[in-house]
């Protein structure tokens, strides 16, 4: 039996079909590193990841190296031998979970989109649907001059198809993440569930690693997590508060809502009608 002992190395190569931007997240994860670390392990110099290992202890860690995307080489601790490298057919065979980066697919007209990410969006559908109210008000006026008599409900549709159209591709880049077909967006016209279907979409975790929709979609920047979890997290708080402290108000609120509506729209139809 060979009592030999052997050091992992890692030399900042990255394997083919990986991208070095996927393979910095999975060892960040991998080795618990910081940013300096990870600057260490990139800079192309030989780091020993693990050292005084016989060659089938010192394999897993090989392994683990090789699902991130990582290329190492084993080296004896005492002498210049390098023992082979696991071919990486047989590493992904025993883990399905672990697949390159690169999808299999080279162009994605629909990318995966995270949660985060998500949530972010659904404020410039917000945004373009207000729009769709006040923007042709004012814009009307100013562009009749130079144009065709341009009817301000023509604008409003305008705006709406593209929300629509925008959150229809959202949809389905998040559906795409949840490893779903994008066609199951159209479940959004549906009244009552597309609500419970937006929920199970801002709820549900994407496939860690790449599925056949593409490889994972990026971390999300300070400004999609501002706007994809902070405000949404804030304002579940404020409202939680604020309906405890004035419970009272609004169960009476609640009670003349029927009462409200007679007064308001009763009126406004029979002016029509």
């Amino acid at each position: 039996m060979d009592d030999s002992f052997y050091k992992l190395i890692f030399e900042g190569e990255t394997l083919p079909g990986f991208k070095e931007r996927q393979v910095r997240k999975n060892l960040k994860e991998l080795l618990n590193a910081d940013r300096a670390k990870l600057k260490r392990l990139f800079s192309g110099k030989p780091i020993i990841i693990r050292k005084n290992l016989t060659a089938s202890e010192i394999r897993p860690y090989e392994r683990a190296m090789m699902k991130s995307g990582a290329h190492c080489r084993i080296i004896s601790m005492t002498s210049d031998e390098e023992l082979p490298p696991t071919p990486l057919e047989t590493i992904l065979g025993q883990d399905q979970l672990a697949r390159p980066s690169k999808s299999s697919r080279k162009f994605q007209f629909l990318p995966r989109m995270g949660r985060v990410q998500f949530m972010a969006s659904l404020w410039i559908i917000v945004l373009l649907g207000v729009s769709a109210w006040w923007v042709p008000g004012w814009l009307t006026p100013l562009l009749t001059p130079h144009y065709p008599p341009i009817e301000s409900l023509h604008l409003t549709l305008g705006l709406i198809a593209i929300a629509c159209l925008l959150m229809l591709t959202m949809t389905a880049r998040r559906l795409h993440d949840i490893d779903r077909s994008g066609w199951k967006s159209l479940v959004l016209i549906i009244p009552g569930i597309n609500l419970l279907f937006l929920l199970w979409l801002i709820f549900s975790s994407g496939t860690r690693n790449t599925n056949r929709f593409g490889s994972a979609p990026y971390s999300a920047g300070t400004v999609a997590q501002f706007f994809g979890l902070w405000i949404p997290l804030l304002a579940l708080i404020t409202a939680g508060t604020y309906g405890w402290l004035y419970q009272n108000e609004l169960q009476q609120l609640a009670a003349n809502v029927p009462e409200m509506i007679d007064q308001l729209v009763l009126p406004a139809l029979e002016q029509n009608l």
